[in-house]
């Protein structure tokens, strides 16, 4: 990309060269990071949650848990013998059970940048906001990864209006099913049909890893086929997510509580001591959306001549560092800017897109619509909102549903008022967003004689720039139990 400046700008430059202020956190590579320390808790969602566990080269490929089981409260009853006699003895085993998982690698890179190094004037405009980019989409497919596995990996899901997916009445074969990581993997493959393992409900190859049935599919059991199921396609409204509620939100609760006893939360990784409110409380990952139509729940309002609420009163105050409200005492909301959404036909829709005419990125027209319903039988799968994210999935999460690798930010120690270069220099971390003119550039167009051949060459003169950074990024579950998808048909406030 071709840079233009003016005069004044080049003694601009030239002024904050010769300036006695300038020193060195006016070079480059301080300015980078501090940069991205600035940028990262702002795309913190899911990871606060889950990233516990620092990675660094040579630590291998696969990511092996091991995870202690206590030993199972048996009596409901207990009577001692008399002083006098010989006692009884209870023997307790403490077992362990292992899990393994495949770490990923993926590399992120910006568009390359013409650069002329006299100009600082140009970093200041054009780096500093490429690199604030790359960074934010680092965190953000981060996030997305672990909401993945939180979505594929939870063996069970709840409905809203009808409860846990294994308990509710869906179409043959249909229900979450709990899947490997193996299993998610596959999700994106295309297949010799031109289709993928999320929609393909006949895929008898590829069985879900939890089950001993080949005909429970990936497709049906959290993939495209059972979102459709929740969406009223297949079952004519059997299993057909109604609106989040309150009661709906308290009745997950005690799911969570009760028949799986997951352990609330006791701390956030990286958070600051502001969200220790977390302590003993479930954490519900929603959008702003479902939160805000909670404050308009019909159960808050008076019912009756009685005047009395169905509920007591939901504290919603707001609370600090991306935690926001209190519910019964017992959870704690925190938002997420790009929750999962699908259609009526169980597609997930994506939150952007960019405008083809002004190049702007706008959010998705489908993804904030919230459709009318079907027009006629469901069965047949003739909705008049298809395309419209009308439902979307929450999840509500018990502590240590799983460990995930931490990317980024840098070491606490980069804030420290004793750094120096040498220090700064000896530091790395996953994630990192360095810049780099090795890479190839284009040399002609093709379209003139051979002096102007298409081809490529070095970028020798270092004419070029672009970020690059490269990030390891893994999770393993703890137990899956503890997390449960709760899928619901939006709403707003009206």
């Amino acid at each position: 990309m071709a840079s233009s400046v003016t005069a004044a700008s080049v003694v601009n430059a030239a002024a904050d060269a010769a300036s006695p202020t300038g020193g060195a956190f006016k070079q480059l590579s301080f300015y980078l990071a501090k940069n991205e320390v600035a940028l990262y808790p702002k795309w913190n969602v899911y990871d606060t949650l889950f990233g516990s566990i620092p990675w660094q080269p040579n630590m291998g490929s696969t990511l092996k848990g091991t995870t202690p089981t206590p030993s199972p409260v048996l009596r409901t009853t207990f009577m001692p013998e008399e002083l006098t006699a010989y006692p009884k003895k209870d023997q307790f085993t403490v077992g362990e059970r292992t899990e393994d998982a495949m770490l990923g690698m993926h590399r992120f890179e910006s568009n390359r940048f013409r650069f002329l190094s006299n100009f600082e004037s140009f970093w200041r405009d054009h780096l500093s906001y490429a690199q604030s980019d790359i960074v934010r989409q680092i965190q953000n497919a981060n996030n997305t990864f672990i909401r993945t596995l939180m979505y594929y990996q939870a063996p069970d899901a709840f409905i809203v209006g009808h409860g846990l997916s294994s308990q509710a009445g869906h179409t043959s074969l249909y229900r979450k099913r709990e899947m490997s990581q193996a299993n998610i993997r596959l999700i994106e493959s295309i297949t010799p049909g031109g289709g993928t393992l999320d929609d393909l409900d006949t895929d008898t190859t590829h069985q879900v890893a939890s089950s001993d049935t080949a005909t429970h599919t990936i497709s049906k059991s959290g993939g495209l086929k059972f979102r459709e199921d929740c969406g009223g396609v297949n079952d004519a409204g059997n299993v057909t997510a109604t609106t989040l509620t309150l009661k709906d939100i308290f009745k997950a609760m005690l799911v969570l509580q009760e028949d799986i006893q997951a352990p609330p939360f006791d701390r956030t990784y990286g958070a600051p001591k502001t969200s220790e409110m977390v302590k003993g409380k479930y954490v519900l990952i929603c959008s702003t959306e479902a939160w805000a139509s909670l404050l308009w729940d019909a159960d808050l309002r008076q019912h009756g001549t009685s005047g009395k609420t169905q509920l007591a009163p939901a504290n919603m105050n707001l609370l600090k560092d991306g935690f926001a409200g209190d519910l019964f005492g017992k959870i704690t909301a925190k938002f997420d800017p790009y929750p999962m959404r699908f259609d009526h036909n169980g597609s997930l829709v994506t939150p952007q897109t960019q405008d083809s005419s002004s190049g702007k990125v706008i959010p998705n027209v489908s993804y904030n619509a919230i459709g009318t319903g079907a027009t006629g039988d469901d069965n047949d799968g003739s909705l008049n909102d298809a395309g419209n994210a009308s439902y979307e999935i929450a999840f509500l999460v018990g502590a240590d549903a799983f460990k995930t690798i931490n990317v980024g930010p840098p070491p606490k120690e980069f804030a420290g008022k004793n750094m120096n270069a040498k220090k700064f220099y000896g530091m790395k971390w996953n994630g990192e967003v360095t810049l780099t003119d090795q890479f190839l550039i284009p040399t002609g167009s093709g379209s003139a004689p051979l002096s102007d051949g298409a081809g490529s060459e070095l970028n020798t003169y270092g004419d070029y720039l672009k970020f690059i950074s490269q990030a390891v990024i893994g999770g393993i579950a703890g137990d899956t139990r503890y997390c449960l998808p709760i899928s619901f048909l939006r709403r707003r406030t009206s």
